[in-house]
């Protein structure tokens, strides 16, 4: 089918200025069994704006748009349409630090973590019972930090986990994790038991792809630089 085809398909929608069901069904099964990119997705959605501007003189403004609206909802990557919106949290309370814990169960292969601090006792345990799981977990955090009173993360070196420290003037002040590579939390939230009772903190948890693959590749840059000099003093 090419892309004339589709523009008929969508016109022949419009002659009620409504998108069924069936309609809206019937055209998703077209885009499905056809290899679009991104770049096709865009040239669909011009087309289906250009479609309802020839139209507009002669339709209802408002049913226009509202059949407008429900053709870009079809006229997306199927990707696009089932990846799960962002998420986000607010402390004090108990919520931020709830579903870090929620991230790390969830957690089937990796999980990399670059924060200031570690000091929360709960997201200690579930880090060192992920770890247990065979989950492969790396971490990064301040050299300072690391040696207040009642840092964890002794107990995660003790356990096996590789353990990076920045070793360095400046502090390594970031506060993110990546799980799986498919899901990025960050904020302003450390990994603290403070955090959660007293600071007004937030996390952000994220399923986009291109910022995922940015967080990680932040992580494995802080990674590799560490690596040369990292010793826990």
């Amino acid at each position: 089918m090419k892309k004339s085809d589709i523009d008929e398909l969508l016109l022949q929608t419009l002659s009620d200025l409504k998108l069924s069901r069936s309609e809206k069904k019937g055209l998703r099964l077209v885009l499905e069994d056809l290899d679009l990119s991104e770049g096709d997705y865009g040239a669909l959605r011009k087309s289906a704006f250009e479609i309802a501007r020839k139209s507009a003189g002669d339709s209802d403004s408002r049913q226009l748009l509202e059949w407008l609206e429900e053709v870009m909802k079809v006229l997306v990557p199927r990707q696009d349409r089932d990846r799960k919106p962002p998420e986000v949290f607010f402390s004090p309370g108990d919520s931020c630090r709830e579903r870090i814990l929620s991230l790390l169960r969830a957690a089937r292969e990796s999980v990399d973590i670059c924060v200031f601090t570690i000091t929360d006792d709960r997201i200690t345990r579930e880090i060192l019972a992920t770890h247990s799981r065979g989950i492969n977990i790396r971490v990064i955090t301040d050299d300072e930090t690391s040696l207040h009173r009642g840092s964890d993360t002794h107990l995660l070196e003790e356990a096996g986990i590789p353990i990076l420290f920045d070793n360095d003037e400046q502090h390594m002040h970031n506060k993110f994790a990546v799980f799986d590579r498919e899901v990025a939390c960050t904020g302003s939230y450390n990994w603290t038991r403070t955090a959660a009772t007293h600071n007004m903190e937030n996390i952000l948890v994220v399923y986009d792809p291109s910022i995922c693959n940015n967080f990680s590749r932040e992580f494995e840059i802080l990674w590799k630089r560490f690596s040369k000099s990292s010793s826990h003093t």
